[in-house]
């Protein structure tokens, strides 16, 4: 039995380096592209040096010149597409090395626990075999189990959330079902995978106004979870209001969103983004981005802002101001917003507004004014806080809306025995 199972460990240890090795190549791959596209393109900027005139031109020599010049913005703009994309796929490259060197550890349970295991969920109408313990690279717990539910005309469909809370028991440990889970458990065998509950729940809320001139809001939000119990709150204000306006931000988060969902990581998602917007070469499509990631097993939250109005972490009675300074998406096509780590605990509220509800206030700087009423506040959900936030906004202006309002609240609670 034991030669079995270390003949079974060394299968699997090969395998995932085999996996990893495929990945590099194709990353080595993305990274000699890069470096072909990325070249320098000196000898063809000598000779148009070279080419150049101080005298003073005739006619022919004025329209010769012209076209030069032509050719010449042409031939940048090509260079800029160039480096674009040379930088993406540099991006691309160093997405798979990370992915190559995730280490992971199958630790396979002995065989009482096992038979523990496999009748504790034949009593629930479920088969049960292959089980393993999955320990990743950051110390995290994984349970991988193949799952398939027993024909029964007196059952309902399983689930693998109901799965989850069987496994709970039995093996002492907070179990939930993994994202990529199929909900139902059907007749035929298929890998589950369930991980560690995280640390922290959370509640959120929003509040918005439309310009009074406009029927549609040019800002765009989404709240969803990403990667490994991830928060994110994304909020994108479109230039100017409108539907194209609107339509600009909602372009942005559903990227970041499907981009975040598959792994990317944070930093890297927004400088895609950003080559992606200067790619289009409209200096009139200009959207913010203004990002919150919250590990919810941690109690860590990163802000990134790509012009993105300034955010507040509420602390009880503390409140702290949380501002960037990089430009919006496509103004440069090199975004480098410097992210801002901040620890959360119990009780924590993260708050996120576009510039319209903290510019144009008659007496004096907006964010100020809202950091101390946010101050004030205590015991109220989140949905509650983003609507006096706005009430407030607006009171301050007599009422008027003169640029499209957006507030997010999300509120941090550990997760007690009874939640």
């Amino acid at each position: 039995m034991k030669n079995r199972e270390s003949g079974s460990t060394a299968q699997s240890a090969y395998l995932l380096e085999y996996g990893r090795r495929k990945i590099r190549v194709c990353a080595d791959t993305f990274q000699n592209l890069a470096q072909i596209f990325a070249e320098d393109r000196s000898e063809a900027e000598g000779q148009e040096a070279a080419g150049q005139d101080t005298g003073l031109p005739d006619a022919s020599g004025r329209e010769d010149m012209r076209q030069k010049r032509t050719v010449l913005f042409l031939r940048k703009s090509l260079e800029k597409e160039r480096q674009l994309f040379a930088g993406n796929l540099k991006e691309m490259a160093a997405m798979m090395n990370r992915a190559a060197e995730e280490s992971v550890r199958f630790i396979r349970l002995g065989s009482r626990r096992q038979k523990q295991i496999i009748r504790g969920l034949a009593g629930e109408g479920l088969n049960a075999r292959e089980i393993y313990l999955v320990q990743r690279g950051d110390g995290r717990m994984e349970l991988s189990i193949l799952l398939s539910a027993r024909p029964s005309r007196n059952r309902g469909a399983r689930t693998a959330d109901e799965a989850a809370g069987c496994l709970s028991v039995l093996l002492d440990m907070r179990l939930v079902s993994a994202k990529r889970n199929p909900f139902f458990i059907g007749e035929e065998p298929v890998c589950y995978f369930f991980e560690e509950e995280p640390e922290y729940v959370y509640l959120t809320g929003t509040a918005r106004a439309v310009k009074e001139t406009e029927t549609v809001s040019g800002d765009n939000f989404a709240f969803f979870e990403a990667g490994d119990a991830q928060l994110v709150l994304a909020l994108s204000d479109g230039m100017g209001s409108g539907d194209e306006a609107c339509r600009d931000s909602e372009a942005v988060v559903d990227m970041v969103e499907s981009m975040l969902e598959a792994g990317l990581d944070v930093q890297m998602a927004v400088r895609l983004m950003d080559s992606a917007m200067a790619g289009e070469g409209s200096a009139e499509n200009l959207p913010t981005l203004d990002l919150c990631c919250l590990d919810l097993y941690e109690g860590e939250c990163t802000f990134l802002k790509a012009g993105g109005a300034a955010g507040f972490i509420k602390r009880g009675s503390a409140v702290e101001r949380i501002t960037g300074t990089a430009l919006p998406l496509g103004a440069c096509g090199d975004a480098q917003p410097q992210p801002v780590k901040r620890s959360v605990s119990d009780g924590d509220y993260i708050i996120l507004m576009t510039d319209g509800m903290t510019e144009g206030w008659p007496n004096g700087d907006g964010e100020r004014q809202l950091e101390t009423l946010l101050s004030g506040m205590n015991g109220i959900s989140p949905s509650e806080m983003a609507g006096i936030l706005l009430r407030f906004a607006i009171e301050q202006r007599g009422g008027r809306i003169r640029d499209d309002m957006t507030v997010l609240c999300a509120g941090i609670w550990e997760k007690g025995e009874g939640i």
